[in-house]
């Protein structure tokens, strides 16, 4: 099942993560929107192995602010993917089925069906698009 770690409006600043992740790997579902281009958005799913190699632990630790006393498995790897970008986490990689920089509201939602979601740390309203993904 996927938990909220953004925005309780997933369509601002959102990410879910798989709390039944493998070891060390964690599934995000990420989503952004275009400041200028109302009702577009990035949305990508990425894959997190917070062990490999070329990561810069201590790099992303200083970027989202954590320390060794507060390290987080999840939210590391929610800074990885914001420090190095979606596309290094397989972003670009969801079957090609979709162009994950530039995407409708309806289309992600369409989605989201597929997914297992816990709803109750995001704000939907009746009338959301997401409630129809439900």
């Amino acid at each position: 099942m996927y938990v909220n770690y953004g925005d309780k409006d997933f369509f601002e600043h959102g990410r879910l993560v798989d709390a039944e992740h493998e070891d060390n790997i964690y599934d995000i579902l990420c989503c952004n929107p275009y400041p200028d281009e109302p009702g577009l958005f990035q949305f990508g799913h990425c894959k997190v192995d917070i062990t490999d190699t070329w990561i810069d632990r201590k790099a992303v630790m200083a970027f989202i602010g954590m320390s060794e006393e507060t390290y987080d498995p999840a939210l590391f790897a929610l800074g990885c993917v914001d420090y190095y970008c979606w596309d290094n986490f397989g972003a670009a990689d969801y079957g090609c089925s979709y162009d994950w920089w530039r995407m409708e509201r309806d289309a992600i939602c369409d989605i989201l069906k597929g997914y297992l979601i816990a709803y109750d740390n995001l704000e939907i309203r009746e009338d959301d698009a997401l409630a129809a993904c439900g």
